[in-house]
C-alpha cells in the first residue's frame, strides 16, 4: 500500500502495540486519532503479529508504519524499539481511544520535562487509585516510588527506550512488565513521572476484550458504530466487578499486587 511520505519528529515514535484478533479496534483508534491529532508530528507506528487482508485494502485508515512481528508482547515491543530507532516512544494500547483535542505544544513540554528529568517513564494521566508524590517541585508533576504498585504503567506514556531496553525482560506480558516490573525494577536514577493536569484525554475504551461505558459513548459522540457481533459490551454486572476491584485495590495496591504475583507465579 503507498503512502504519503511524512517528516516526522526524530524524538519520539507513538507504538500502537495489537494483535489481528483485536484489528476490529484499528479503524475506530485511527478515525479518533485522526480527528483529535490531526496535526501529530510523531510517527504513528501499529506494532502487531499479522495484518487481515481487510486492512490492506486503499479505502481504510491506515498508521504510518506497520511493525509485524509475531512473538511474546516484550519482543514485539524490542523489535519495535529497534526498528523506530527513537530516544522516546509513546506506548499505547489499541484500545486507548482519544476523546478531546491534542495540545501539541503541552506534548513538546512534556517530552522536555522528560529528557531534563531523565525519566524512566512520564505517564500521560494520573492513576484514580494510586497516589503519587510532588516531583522535585515541577508544577503539575508528580513521581511514583519504584518498587510501589503500578509505579510501571501501561497506561499511555512517555518511556525512554533505553530504559524500556535495559529492564523488558523476554516471555514478559504487558501485564508482567507492570506487575512484575513495578515491584523487581528500583531503578531511582530515572524517575517515574506522571502528569497532574489531564494533558492527554483519552479513554480506556475497552476492558477484557469488552467495550466499556465510556467507550460505547465516546463513538456514540463520534458518529461511529459498534458491531456488538464482533465485540461485546460490558453489562452491568461486568462493570460492577471491575469496581469492587478497583475498590480493593485502592486499599493496599502494593500488598494487593504482590499477592496476585504469588498466585500468577503458582499457577505457571
Amino acid at each position: 500500500m503507498m503512502k504519503e511520505k511524512k517528516n516526522f519528529s526524530n524524538d519520539l515514535s507513538i507504538l500502537v502495540y495489537s494483535c489481528k484478533k483485536n484489528s476490529d479496534m484499528w479503524d475506530i483508534f485511527l478515525r479518533l486519532f485522526r480527528k483529535y491529532w490531526e496535526f501529530c508530528k510523531y510517527e504513528l507506528v501499529l506494532v502487531t503479529d499479522s495484518l487481515p487482508d481487510e486492512y490492506k485494502k486503499t479505502n481504510v485508515l491506515h498508521f504510518d508504519r506497520e511493525i509485524i512481528f509475531d512473538g511474546q508482547w516484550s519482543e514485539m515491543i524490542l523489535n519495535a524499539l529497534e526498528v523506530v530507532n527513537k530516544p522516546y516512544v509513546m506506548l499505547w494500547m489499541d484500545d486507548y481511544l482519544l476523546c478531546d483535542y491534542v495540545n501539541n505544544n503541552k506534548i513538546d513540554e512534556l517530552i522536555q520535562i522528560a529528557q531534563k528529568y531523565s525519566a524512566a517513564n512520564l505517564r500521560l494521566m494520573e492513576s484514580p487509585i494510586i497516589p503519587c508524590e510532588v516531583f522535585d517541585g515541577v508544577k503539575n508533576i508528580g513521581c511514583y516510588k519504584p518498587g510501589t504498585a503500578y509505579s510501571i504503567s501501561t497506561q499511555v506514556g512517555i518511556w525512554d527506550s533505553k530504559f524500556l531496553n535495559k529492564y523488558i525482560k523476554l516471555n514478559w506480558s504487558a501485564w508482567d512488565f507492570e506487575r512484575l516490573g513495578s515491584l523487581e525494577i528500583k531503578d531511582n536514577k530515572h524517575p517515574f513521572l506522571v502528569t497532574l493536569d489531564y494533558a492527554f484525554p483519552y479513554e480506556e475504551a475497552v476492558r477484557r476484550g469488552k467495550w466499556m461505558d465510556n467507550g460505547v459513548r465516546l463513538c456514540k459522540r463520534n458518529g461511529i458504530k459498534i458491531d456488538s457481533n464482533k465485540r461485546k459490551i460490558m453489562t452491568n454486572w461486568d462493570l460492577t466487578k471491575i469496581y469492587f476491584k478497583g475498590a480493593i485495590l485502592e486499599i493496599n495496591p502494593t500488598l494487593v499486587m504482590k499477592v496476585q504475583n504469588f498466585f500468577n507465579k503458582s499457577k505457571n
